[in-house]
């Protein structure tokens, strides 16, 4: 027995095992997709940081879990910092406007008239609008240096722009707060990582489309590039 665990069986378990092995590597992966979960519920607990956590969310996605550099916890409170203020006034304004939307909607889905259904129309696509802002809001503000406004103009022309992606990403995002809906344990703890994740494919797609190209070797190299 002592012979397994110093020859041949110490071996065949550093090659299943070890941490160069692909199944290391996609178990580390997990966990941390999973620990990004928890930060950003973490971050949330304020409710008016919930803007804040989840552009902390997908800049610690990308850089540390799927470009492998950096640590999560620290990437993921670096960005919180650093965005702490915009997250907050952004957390107030669209829920301010998917309230009034909402009230708007209340009232005409009352009424019974032609202008009562064209109204209904407007209201869900100002509604697939503004989710869609949010969808691209967000790691916009995780990648690139630019004030609010041109963030947001930036988001806009991407809903339509990449509008097959957009729609991808709103189910896929639906689907995951259905699935937490249903069963919030533990669907909560691991369903916002795991819509990060995947969406952060697509969306990385889009954004390095806006990104300016590298001027040297060393520039290529960084972790936004690769």
């Amino acid at each position: 027995m002592q012979n397994f665990f110093q020859g041949k069986g110490a071996k065949n378990m550093n090659s299943m095992f070890g941490p160069e092995t692909k199944f290391f590597k996609v178990t580390n992966q997990i966990g941390n997709i999973l620990l990004v979960s928890v930060l950003w519920l973490i971050g949330c607990i304020p409710v008016i940081t919930i803007g804040t956590s989840t552009i902390a969310m997908y800049y610690a996605m990308v850089k540390a879990v799927r470009c492998e550099e950096g640590y999560v916890t620290k990437e993921f409170f670096r960005s919180y910092r650093q965005n702490l203020k915009t997250g907050i006034v952004l957390t107030v304004i669209f829920p301010g406007l998917a309230a009034v939307l909402w009230l708007d909607h209340s009232y005409t889905v009352k009424q019974v008239s032609i202008v009562a259904g064209a109204l209904e129309m407007v209201y869900l696509l100002l509604a697939f609008v503004i989710a869609g802002i949010v969808l691209y809001l967000f790691p916009v503000l995780s990648r690139f240096t630019m004030d609010v406004f041109s963030c947001f103009k930036l988001a806009l022309f991407m809903v339509f722009k990449h509008l097959p992606t957009t729609i991808l990403l709103l189910l896929l995002v639906a689907v995951g707060v259905v699935l937490a809906l249903l069963i919030p344990i533990p669907m909560i703890f691991v369903m916002p990582g795991v819509c990060c994740y995947f969406g952060s494919f697509l969306m990385e797609r889009i954004l390095r489309k806006y990104m300016a190209k590298p001027q040297s070797k060393e520039e290529e190299e960084k972790w936004y590039y690769r």
